[in-house]
C-alpha cells in the first residue's frame, strides 16, 4: 500500500476521519497520554491517507485518527502523512481491517459494525471467507455476528458506553454473549417458553438485571444451560421451572442463580454423576477384562459397592 504513497506534511484540518475506521470509541484517558507525548516529541510516526476524490485538497484518513485528534486538540498546523491512491469501498474496509488488525483496543462492536459493512458490500457470508478477508480470526468474526443479531436498541445501548472504561460499561459485549447464549440454549431446549416470550423481550430482560445491579456476573447466565441440562431425564419438576423461567424474565430481582439453585441445581448434580457412572462403568469393564485388581482398588470397590446399595435402597 506505501509503495505507491508520497509523503506530505498536511494541515490537520484538511484531514476527516474514515467513517469505515472499525475503531470507532476513544478512551479520553488514552487521548490525554498521546496529546502529551505529541507535545513533547511531536508525531513520529505518519498518518496514512487519501485524497477525497469528491473534495480535492481534503484528505481521508486510514490509519492515525488518535494522533489526527491530538493534533486538532493542540492546534498544529502541519502534520506528517503518507498519502495513498483512492481505494474502493470495499477495499477501503478490508485495507482499514488489515492496517488495525494487530491492535489489541478495539471494541468487538467496533469490529462487528465494520464486518456489518463488509458483508453488505461484499455480500459474503461465510465465516472462514470473512475472516480471510478482514484479517480477523474466526472466533472475532463469529462472536461479532453474535452482537450483529442483537436487536437494534440493545446494540445502541452498547454504542453508548464504547468509549468509557471497561468497568464504567454497564452494556458490554461479554454482557451480551453471555445472554445471547443463554437466550439461545434456552429457546431451543424449553418449547413452552419460545412460545411464551420473545427473543427481544428475553434479552432486555435480562440486560435490565445488569442495569438494576441483580446479578452476582455476567457468566451466571451459564446456569441456565445447565438448567437445560437437568431436564434431561431426571426428577426435576419441568413445571416449576416453566414457571420460573416465566418469573426470570418478568421479575427482575429473580437472578439465575436463584433459578438454578432452587430448581435445577439437584437434578444437574445428577446429570453429572450419570455421565461420570458411565465413565467408570467403561473402566469396570477394561479392568474386568484384565483380570488383575490391587488390593487397594479392591477395598475401594467394595465400599463404594456398599455406598450404591445403600443409595439404591433408599431410592426403592
Amino acid at each position: 500500500m506505501l509503495s505507491s504513497s508520497r509523503q506530505a506534511e498536511l494541515n490537520p484540518a484538511s484531514i476527516k476521519p474514515n467513517p469505515n475506521n472499525p475503531r470507532r470509541y476513544f478512551n479520553e484517558e488514552r487521548l490525554d497520554l498521546l496529546r502529551t507525548s505529541i507535545q513533547e516529541v511531536g508525531i513520529l510516526v505518519p498518518l496514512i491517507v487519501y485524497e477525497d476524490p469528491e473534495n480535492p485538497g481534503t484528505f481521508v484518513l486510514m490509519d492515525g485518527e488518535r494522533r489526527w485528534r491530538c493534533s486538532i486538540d493542540l492546534g498544529l498546523r502541519a502534520v506528517p502523512t503518507n498519502v495513498i491512491p483512492v481505494p474502493d469501498p470495499l477495499e477501503n474496509l478490508l485495507r482499514m481491517f488489515n492496517i488495525h488488525n494487530v491492535r489489541e483496543d478495539w471494541p468487538l462492536i467496533s469490529v462487528a459494525l465494520s464486518l456489518r459493512e463488509v458483508m453488505q458490500i461484499s455480500g459474503e457470508r461465510g465465516e472462514k471467507r470473512l475472516s480471510e478477508m478482514t484479517g480477523v480470526t474466526r472466533s472475532t468474526v463469529r462472536r461479532a455476528r453474535r452482537l450483529l443479531s442483537l436487536p437494534e436498541e440493545e446494540i445502541e445501548l452498547i454504542l453508548d458506553e464504547a468509549h468509557l472504561d471497561r468497568n464504567d460499561q454497564v452494556h458490554r459485549e461479554d454482557l451480551y454473549l453471555e445472554i445471547e447464549a443463554a437466550e439461545s440454549v434456552l429457546r431451543s431446549a424449553v418449547p413452552s417458553f419460545a412460545a411464551k416470550h420473545t427473543r427481544a423481550e428475553v434479552i432486555r430482560a435480562f440486560a435490565r438485571k445488569a442495569e438494576e445491579k441483580t446479578l452476582r456476573a455476567v457468566t451466571d447466565f451459564r446456569l441456565l444451560g445447565r438448567l437445560t441440562k437437568a431436564l434431561e431425564n431426571n426428577p426435576v419438576d419441568a413445571d416449576l421451572v416453566d414457571y420460573a423461567l416465566d418469573e426470570l424474565v418478568t421479575d427482575v430481582r429473580v437472578t439465575p442463580q436463584e433459578v438454578f439453585e432452587n430448581f435445577a441445581a439437584e437434578g444437574y448434580r445428577q446429570q453429572t454423576l450419570i455421565k461420570k457412572a458411565e465413565v467408570l462403568a467403561d473402566d469396570l469393564t477394561s479392568l474386568r477384562d484384565e483380570g488383575v485388581v490391587s488390593a487397594a482398588l479392591s477395598e475401594r470397590l467394595l465400599t463404594l459397592r456398599q455406598l450404591i446399595d445403600q443409595i439404591l435402597e433408599v431410592a426403592r
